[in-house]
């Protein structure tokens, strides 16, 4: 499984970096009015936005170039948690796409949200 690049200072992301946890749940409503709610997921997945600010053009590159290979938000990689230190396998991208900004002369400027799955 392919490894999310890291920054030329070892970094996988620059902060503030949000982490989001979520757990998705099912809601029945019934005609008298009630409902009936029910996890849908065995555990919490946890969501990362990758800020990056200040990359140089090699960085950006690739970074491009792995997103390129995954085929945008298709395809599965394992993302290293900077939180707590462990490989995350099945993870995705949130977009399709991927938006970059060229602010000056080896100066560029990206963020992206990274996905966990159960594969």
């Amino acid at each position: 499984m392919a490894q999310f690049p890291t920054l030329s200072s070892g970094a996988v992301l620059q902060y503030p970096a949000p982490l989001v946890t979520g757990q998705a749940a099912q809601v029945i409503c019934f005609m008298d009015g009630t409902d009936q709610r029910y996890l849908t997921q065995l555990r919490p997945l946890r969501q990362w936005e990758i800020r990056l600010d200040l990359l140089s053009d090699e960085e950006l590159f690739q970074l491009e170039m792995f997103f390129q290979a995954q085929n945008g938000d298709y395809s599965t990689f394992t993302f290293p948690d900077p939180f707590s230190g462990t490989n995350v396998p099945n993870c995705r991208f949130g977009s399709s796409q991927l938006l970059t900004e060229s602010v000056a002369t080896n100066v560029n400027s990206t963020s992206i949200w990274v996905i966990e799955t159960y594969g």
